[in-house]
C-alpha cells in the first residue's frame, strides 16, 4: 500500500478568544510511507496538529489556521470527508469522543458501511481490524461494558477497517496495559511494513518513540527537535528530561524538580496540608478514625453486568485512613467496574462493600460523594463550568446550595484555591475554558477539584496516563498532600513505577479476580511513621 505524505508549511493556529497560537510557524514534510512518533510536553500543540491533520480543525472545531497542510495533494479544512478518509485516518485520544455504535463489531464496521463498502468486505475488514487489537472475543460486547483500555483498542479497529494510508494515533496506547501497549508497537511496525504512513503522539519518549524512524519532539507550539529515535537520546537527554518526556530513573537527575511548586508553608497556611506529626491518620478528613477499625472494606465482592458478563469473583480487601493502594492489572480485568462499584454509581451486592462499617447497598451516591472522591479516567466527563476557576471551586459553591452557584467564597476557601491551582501549575489558565487544557492540565485540574474539598478517600482512575512526567510528579505530589491530612488513596494505574515508592499496598486483578495482595513493607512503614 502507498502511504501518505504530509507537508507543513508555516503552520500556525489559534483557538477561539486564545491570543496565544496552539502552534506556531511549522513547517515540516513526513514522506509517505515512514513511521514518525510527534512527542512533548503538555501544552506542546500535539493534539491540535493531529486535529489539523484530520480537517477537524478548524472546519468544525474554529479558531484560525494560517499556513498551509497538505496530505498528498489535498488539504483536510476543505475536502470532503470521503476523500479524507482514505488518505487519512485519526484515533483520538478520548475513545468515547469517536464511539457512536454501542457495541464493538458495530463500531469496526460503521465507517466501512458510510463509505459504500461491499458487505462482504466489510465483514473481511471488520474481522481483521478487531484481530488486530485483540478484540475478536469481545465483538459482541456493549461498549459500555469495556474498560477504558478495550474501548481505546475498539476505537483503533474502528479506524483500522477504513484501511486509509495514513493513520496517526494520538495518544491512542495511554490507557493500554503493559501487555496490550506492546501489542501497540507492534501494530504500529505491521502498518508500517505494508506501506502506510504511521504517526503516533504522545508526552512520552514511549516504547512507541523508540520504535519509529523519525521523532519530531514539539514545544511551545514550535519544533524543539526532530531527529533519528537513538540520536536524540544520545545527544539531548537532558533536555528531553529537562521537557519532561522522559521519567525521572531515565533521564537528568531528578527531572521532576524543574517544575515550580508552592513553598509547603503556603499549602499548609491555607489548610491543604497538616504536619504529619499533628494529628493522627484520618483525623482531619470526613469520616476519619483514629481507631483501629477500616474506612472501607470489600468482603467476597462479585459483580456481573446486565449481558451477562462477569467483571468481578470474590474480591476482598480493606483501606484504613492514609493507606495508598495501587489498583493494577489488565485492560477489562475489572479495575473500572471495581472503583464505580465502590462510589455506588453501579448497583451494590448486599453485604459485600463496607463503608465505615456499614454496607453502602443501597446508599445513594451523594451520601458517599460527601466522603469519597472521584476522578474519572477522562477528565473531560466531570467537568460542568465554563473556566478552570470555576471548575475548580464548583464543588464548594454547590455545597452552599444550588440555588447559591455563584456565592463568595471564604478567605480561606480563596486562599485553599489559589494553592491549589499553584501547585497544579494552572494559575496562568484560571480564565481558559478546561476544554482548552492539554490532556495532563485536565487531569491536574480534575484531581484539585476534588482536593478542594477533603474527603476520607480519594478514587483516581488512570490519573497518570497520556501525561508527561512533570505533570505527573505535580499530580503525585499534590496526592501527598491528600495523604498527609490522613486521606486514603485508591488509584488505579499502568505506571506502577511512578507510584511504588508512594504506595502502602497494591491489590492486582485478574480477569475479575485477585491475584495480587500485599503490602509494600518499605512503603507501609514510611507511611506509618508519617503520623
Amino acid at each position: 500500500m502507498q502511504g501518505t505524505s504530509i507537508e507543513l508549511t508555516e503552520l500556525s493556529y489559534w483557538y477561539e478568544d486564545v491570543e496565544q497560537p496552539a502552534l506556531r510557524g511549522v513547517s515540516l514534510t513526513i514522506p509517505a510511507g515512514q513511521f514518525t512518533a510527534v512527542i512533548g510536553p503538555g501544552g506542546s500543540g500535539k493534539s491540535t496538529l493531529c486535529q489539523l491533520l484530520s480537517g477537524y480543525l478548524p472546519r468544525s472545531g474554529g479558531g484560525r489556521r494560517e499556513g498551509n497542510v497538505r496530505l498528498d495533494a489535498i488539504d483536510p479544512a476543505e475536502a470532503p470527508i470521503a476523500e479524507i478518509t482514505k488518505v487519512a485516518g485519526i484515533v483520538f485520544q478520548d475513545p468515547d469522543a469517536q464511539l457512536v455504535r454501542g457495541v464493538v463489531e458495530d463500531e469496526a464496521a460503521f465507517g466501512p458501511e458510510n463509505l459504500r463498502v461491499p458487505p462482504a468486505e466489510i465483514e473481511s475488514r471488520v474481522a481483521e481490524a478487531l484481530a488486530a487489537v485483540n478484540l475478536t472475543a469481545r465483538r459482541r460486547s456493549p461498549v459500555r461494558e469495556l474498560s477504558g483500555g478495550q474501548r481505546q483498542r475498539t476505537a483503533i479497529a474502528a479506524v483500522l477497517s477504513l484501511s486509509p494510508r495514513m493513520i496517526v494515533f494520538d495518544d491512542a496506547s495511554a490507557s493500554l496495559d503493559p501487555a496490550a501497549q506492546a501489542q501497540f508497537v507492534q501494530l504500529c511496525r505491521r502498518l508500517h511494513a505494508e506501506g502506510r504512513t504511521v504517526v503516533t503522539v504522545s508526552g512520552r519518549f514511549d516504547d512507541a518513540a523508540r520504535a519509529a524512524e523519525r521523532v519530531i519532539v514539539l514545544d511551545g507550539g514550535a519544533v524543539l527537535l526532530d531527529g533519528a529515535p537513538q540520536e536524540l537520546l544520545r545527544t539531548s537527554r537532558d533536555r528531553l528530561a529537562q521537557l519532561g518526556v522522559l521519567p525521572p530513573w531515565e533521564g537528568a537527575a531528578e527531572a521532576g524538580s524543574h517544575a515550580a511548586e508552592p513553598a509547603a508553608g503556603t499549602l499548609q497556611s491555607a489548610g491543604m496540608v497538616t504536619a504529619p506529626t499533628q494529628r493522627p491518620p484520618g483525623a482531619d478528613c470526613p469520616g476519619g478514625d483514629s481507631g483501629s477499625g477500616p474506612l472501607l472494606e470489600v468482603q467476597n465482592l462479585s459483580y456481573t453486568y446486565p449481558g451477562g458478563q462477569e467483571a468481578l469473583r470474590d474480591v476482598s480487601f480493606a483501606m484504613h485512613p492514609g493507606a495508598w493502594g495501587m489498583l493494577t492489572g489488565e485492560n477489562g480485568s475489572g479495575k473500572t467496574t471495581l472503583t464505580r462499584l465502590l462510589m455506588g454509581l453501579l448497583p451494590v451486592p448486599s453485604r459485600s462493600v463496607y463503608w465505615k462499617g456499614r454496607d453502602v447497598s443501597g446508599m445513594p451516591v451523594h451520601q458517599l460523594a460527601g466522603d469519597i472522591g472521584y476522578v474519572f479516567q477522562q477528565p473531560e466527563h466531570q467537568f460542568v463550568e465554563h473556566t478552570v476557576w470555576d471548575e475548580l471551586v464548583y464543588g464548594l459553591r454547590v455545597r452552599s446550595g444550588w440555588r447559591r452557584r455563584q456565592a463568595d467564597l471564604t478567605p480561606e476557601q480563596t486562599e485553599a484555591a489559589e494553592a491549589l491551582l499553584a501547585a497544579a501549575g494552572l494559575s496562568g489558565r484560571r480564565q481558559d475554558s478546561p476544554y482548552l487544557l492539554s490532556q495532563g492540565e485536565k487531569k491536574l485540574l480534575s484531581v484539585i477539584g476534588q482536593l478542594i474539598q477533603p474527603k476520607a478517600l480519594y478514587i483516581l482512575d488512570e490519573p497518570t496516563s497520556g501525561i508527561d512526567y512533570l505533570a505527573a510528579q505535580r499530580l503525585l505530589k499534590l496526592c501527598r498532600g491528600a495523604a498527609a491530612r490522613g486521606a486514603a488513596l485508591l488509584m488505579i494505574t499502568h505506571d506502577p513505577r511512578l507510584v511504588e515508592e508512594d504506595a502502602s499496598f497494591v491489590l492486582r486483578l485478574d480477569q475479575g479476580k485477585v491475584e495480587d495482595y500485599r503490602q509494600l513493607g518499605r512503603n507501609h512503614e514510611l507511611m506509618q511513621a508519617r503520623f
